[in-house]
């Protein structure tokens, strides 16, 4: 990621254009894999001899809004809340929710990104997700790995895997 985003700012980043470094990434270091995007509704489905994985993407920033006659900055779209939070968990919860078998595993890669130096603290993705526990305790939600923080311009990017359970 850091060499990618020395090339693209984060701020033209999506969901889909982090899936795809990922995708080419798992094909350069395991090419019998076989990958389908966009799956009966799962981001990623990933198929390798009698093992598969299911794997969702979040990847959360704070947009910046900008003036389609100016360029100037009017605002942010959407960030840190609620809302999110609770679409990250509908997002867990229907990996859950998928029927399970032999050789099957669940996956979230969540990326998100704070403005370093923001004023508010508890408007940072951090504060919801660094330490993220899930609401209902039948749900397993184990953290894989960590990456980050990576600085890129003026935001500080986290990445986490979860498995789902």
């Amino acid at each position: 990621m850091p060499e990618e985003l020395s090339r693209m700012p984060l701020s033209r980043w999506n969901e889909s254009i982090f899936r795809y470094f990922f995708c080419r990434q798992l094909s350069d270091a395991y090419p019998d894999v076989r990958q389908f995007v966009e799956c009966d509704r799962i981001d990623l489905v990933v198929h390798s001899a009698e093992e598969k994985a299911f794997v969702e993407f979040k990847f959360c920033l704070h947009p910046l809004k900008f003036d389609p006659y100016t360029g100037d900055p009017s605002g942010y779209k959407g960030g840190p809340g609620p809302r999110n939070l609770v679409e990250f968990r509908k997002c867990v919860d229907y990996l859950h929710g998928r029927k399970p078998m032999h050789g099957l595993s669940k996956y979230i890669v969540l990326v998100y990104a704070d403005p370093i130096g923001q004023s508010s603290p508890g408007n940072k993705y951090s504060v919801h997700y660094d330490d993220y526990l899930h609401s209902d305790e039948k749900v397993t939600l184990d953290l894989v790995k960590s990456g980050g923080p990576i600085e890129s311009g003026d935001d500080r990017v986290q990445a986490r895997l979860f498995a789902v359970g």
